[in-house]
């Protein structure tokens, strides 16, 4: 029993972890990210060629406000594009559904025995878990769960010499076990994969939503400051409209 409440501990902590997912930051602009790392660069270019005309009327744009613009942008573009997170998160997951799938063939290798060893026995498959396989073989906590009640079972003295005897391997009972913190474990890779991708993309919407601001606050600025000058007026006209062919990277579940 006491490799099943090791095991109850691994799910309690996958769940934990489940529970804990952090939550998604919103962009307060529309356009795709590049549409906004792109139009801040060339408004950026444009504000310090007018520097001293937004510093005459809005003190707050002076120096060092242009340096901390182009660092915002900086930054913005050193963090990776969703793409690398969810690369690294699919792996996590082939990973994990590879093990379900090994578990599931493992299981059912037991199962196997179990009606050599004791045939038209309905009591004893119970007691392996027969009756939740189909509900547990593609769930890994339902799955690692059921390994491990095979595994139980399997180690008692009353049912391992009848399995071996009817040709089953040692090392196919102890697999038990082990494939079942395998897939906890592997579980855990995966929900942190995901928590990663939130807290990356998170990371990326707030360096973002932050040049935004710069960007915005020098448009809304400008349209006093050039208000008698059409041509610098329209150069700092700023549209929150998305590219029809740009969208933002989608926010993790």
């Amino acid at each position: 029993m006491s490799s099943l409440y090791h095991l109850y501990q691994f799910l309690a902590t996958l769940i934990i972890a489940i529970m804990k997912r952090p939550e998604a930051v919103n962009r307060i602009f529309t356009k795709s990210d590049d549409e906004v790392l792109q139009q801040s660069n060339v408004q950026l270019g444009s504000f310090v060629e007018n520097k001293s005309a937004f510093a005459e009327r809005f003190p707050e744009l002076a120096d060092p406000f242009a340096e901390e613009w182009s660092k915002a942008i900086s930054y913005a573009q050193s963090i990776l594009p969703d793409y690398a997170s969810v690369a690294n998160q699919s792996i996590q997951t082939a990973a994990l559904n590879a093990l379900i799938e090994k578990g599931a063939n493992l299981y059912q290798t037991l199962l196997l025995y179990v009606r050599l060893a004791y045939p038209d026995n309905a009591t004893v498959l119970r007691l392996f878990g027969q009756p939740q396989y189909d509900a547990a073989r593609r769930s890994q906590l339902k799955l690692a769960a059921l390994l491990m009640t095979g595994y139980t079972q399997a180690s008692e003295p009353e049912y391992r010499p009848a399995l071996i005897a009817k040709g089953m391997k040692e090392s196919e009972i102890d697999g038990l076990q082990s494939m079942a913190e395998n897939i906890v474990n592997q579980g855990k890779s995966r929900e942190k994969s995901m928590n990663d991708r939130t807290l990356e993309t998170n990371k990326r919407i707030k360096a973002l939503n932050i040049v935004w601001e710069k960007m915005a606050l020098v448009c809304q600025c400008a349209k006093l400051v050039f208000q008698n000058d059409a041509t610098r007026y329209n150069q700092f006209l700023l549209s929150n409209e998305a590219n029809p062919s740009e969208k933002p990277d989608e926010t993790p579940d």
